[in-house]
Order: structure tokens, then C-alpha cells, then sequence
């Protein structure tokens, strides 16, 4: 299996683990929650939003031993004497369970999960470095993170809306210190599914250009005029003489602009051909019903989908969830045609 094709497991379990370098003694919880005190019912440190112990023990149902060795990175805590520890495969299986996103994932996954999980966050760090060379202090050291990938940053949604762009697959918020100086850092993270088939599994953490088929759009936060001026001015001469990478486009590839149609037709054809057999059993065929909108929701808008679909697993607000989707399908339809109705091949 390509790695990429495990993204949403690494992205998912990464979100549960609070979504990057988890340190020594941390364990690997969820994303950000209304209780600061706690993370998905998970107790947290305040100083930087890491739960506050670990889970390394096998999750219910679990049949494989999963290493529970963490790899340290190379991205210095903030007041610490070392780096950030990674989750370990273990750690992020738990992770899965735990919030109810191991469907479809596979124990054995785990190996590969965690090294594309690990080379994501080293290639967001040297992206984070590349706009620290615009800051004086001290060295730059992590303070804490938070996973947000249900909130989509004003750059995405300019990106989406105006430019045709794919969602991110996930959002990270990194803050970031020199001294007593913090700065706040938005990360998105893209999959262009047109380059999948060249994606290999990291050899180590620094393998990043082994995953050809993620882009990582790393920027300050504009929540300070020297944020301001970073991003408008001094990190586009930084570019110009070639001392940081490029800026991700705003228009996406080629590879990424594919039909929607097509890959609703692709990806949804099976569900569409059980709708289309299920007969007179009314249950049936409303359940087949609902599997093709969330197939098709899929595509053309993941977040409603993905939060129709957490929804029904808690079996909590599935329907205002359905509602949601449902009527983010019927917009999007209305500007270009239904596909629900086509007759399946």
C-alpha cells in the first residue's frame, strides 16, 4: 500500500495525538478540545498542550504487538533539554481507536503511518525555519502545538473558493519561541493524489522528498505586524535569491485539478450499483442510499463528510451532521449538475 494512501491514518492519529512530536512522557490524545484542562476526556499539561500520561498499552480487540519505541526529532522543546519525542507506532494505533478512525486502517499499518507522520513534521519544521532566518534570538524552540483540522485557515479557503484548489488534508498551529518571543505558525498540509503512485515509505525522518505526493504550506500567522511584513515583503526576497523554497502556488497543479465528476464516478461506482439492487427492503436501500451521498460527499466536501461519518460511529448529532452534508451536496449540485441520479455503469 503507498504510503499516501495512509495519509488520513497518519493525519487522523496525528490529530488524536494532538498532532505532532509528542514528548517523553506524553501520551497520544486528541485534537483540541472546549475543556483546556482536558483533550478528548484526556487530561493535558497546560504549558503545551501534551496529555499528561502515556498510553503504550494494547488497545481492545488488538491482535498485533506494535512497537511502542518512540524516535526523537529534531525540533528543540521549549524548555527542555532535549527535542520532541514521536508517537510511537503503538501510541498511535490507541490514538485510532480511541477516536473511533481505525475503520479501514490495518494494525500492521502502523510502521508506515508513524514514518510518514515523522518525515510530515521534520519537512514542516525546515519550512519553519526557513522564516525564522527572518527573526533575531536565541534559537528557535517549539512551545506547543495544536491540530485543527476541521478549521480550514483564511489561506485555504482563498485557495479553495477563488483558485479551484483541494481542502488540506489536515492544519496544524505550531508557536514557536526565540527567548521570550513567541510567534504562531499555520501549517496546511496538501495530498496531490495525481502523484501517489511515486510516493515511497521514508527511510528515515528526514525522507521527506520520498513522499512526493504531500506539500506542506508553512507561514506566521498574521497576528502581528512583523508577521505582516515577513510574509510581504522580507520572505519574498528570501525567496528571490534563492535562500528558501518556493511559495506553494495558489493555483494547483495540474495533477491535482482532476474531474470531480470523474472521481465521484470512480470512487463511488460500487456503492451507487448497491443502490441500484437493493430491491424493496426500504432499509436497505435508505442505508445504500446514505453510503453513495457520504461516497459522493467524500470528494466534494470532505469536512461535512468526515464529520457526518464521526458523527454516526458516536452515534451523537448524526443527523444535524447529515443535515450538514446533505446540504453542502445539494450547493454544491446546484453549480454542477447531480451525479447521484446518473445511472451507475
Amino acid at each position: 500500500m503507498p504510503p499516501t494512501h495512509l495519509l488520513r491514518y497518519a493525519s487522523a492519529a496525528a490529530a488524536a495525538a494532538t498532532t505532532a512530536a509528542a514528548r517523553v512522557k506524553a501520551d497520544g490524545c486528541p485534537i483540541k478540545s472546549r475543556n483546556k484542562s482536558e483533550q478528548g476526556g484526556c487530561p493535558i499539561k497546560g504549558s503545551n498542550n501534551m496529555p499528561a500520561t502515556p498510553q503504550q498499552t494494547k488497545a481492545p480487540g488488538q491482535t498485533t504487538n506494535l512497537d511502542t519505541k518512540r524516535e526523537a526529532s529534531t525540533i528543540p522543546q521549549k524548555g527542555g533539554a532535549s527535542t520532541w519525542q514521536y508517537p510511537s507506532p503503538q501510541m498511535f494505533w490507541n490514538a485510532l481507536v480511541r477516536k473511533d478512525k481505525a475503520d479501514g486502517a490495518d494494525e500492521t499499518d502502523m510502521d508506515t503511518v508513524v514514518a510518514v507522520h515523522n518525515a510530515m513534521n521534520e519537512a514542516t519544521w525546515s519550512k519553519i525555519l526557513e522564516w525564522e532566518k527572518l527573526r533575531q534570538g536565541p534559537p528557535p524552540e517549539l512551545v506547543r502545538f495544536t491540530g485543527r483540522p476541521h478549521d480550514l485557515s483564511p489561506k485555504a479557503l482563498l485557495k479553495i473558493y477563488v483558485f479551484g484548489c483541494p481542502k488540506p488534508f489536515d492544519r496544524h498551529d505550531w508557536v514557536v519561541s526565540r527567548g521570550d518571543e513567541e510567534r504562531r505558525y499555520v501549517i496546511d498540509y496538501y495530498s496531490d493524489e495525481g502523484l501517489s503512485d511515486k510516493d515511497e515509505k521514508p527511510k528515515t525522518m528526514h525522507d521527506y522528498a520520498a513522499l512526493k505526493s504531500i506539500a506542506v504550506d508553512a507561514r506566521p500567522a498574521l497576528d502581528s505586524v512583523g508577521a505582516v511584513l515577513d510574509r510581504v515583503v522580507h520572505m519574498p526576497s528570501l525567496r528571490s535569491s534563492g535562500e528558501a523554497s518556493p511559495a506553494l502556488p495558489l493555483r494547483p497543479p495540474s495533477s491535482m485539478s482532476e474531474d470531480p465528476r470523474a472521481m465521484i464516478r470512480e470512487k463511488c461506482s460500487q456503492r451507487a450499483k448497491a443502490l441500484s439492487k437493493c430491491g424493496e427492503d426500504e432499509k436497505k436501500c435508505a442505508d445504500a442510499a446514505i453510503a453513495l451521498q457520504h461516497c459522493v460527499a467524500s470528494v466534494v466536501c470532505p469536512v461535512e463528510a468526515e464529520a457526518f461519518r464521526e458523527a454516526a460511529v458516536a452515534n451523537k448529532n448524526a443527523e444535524q451532521a447529515y443535515q450538514a452534508m446533505d446540504a453542502a451536496l445539494d450547493a454544491w449540485s446546484a453549480q454542477n449538475g447531480s451525479v447521484l441520479s446518473e445511472r451507475p455503469d
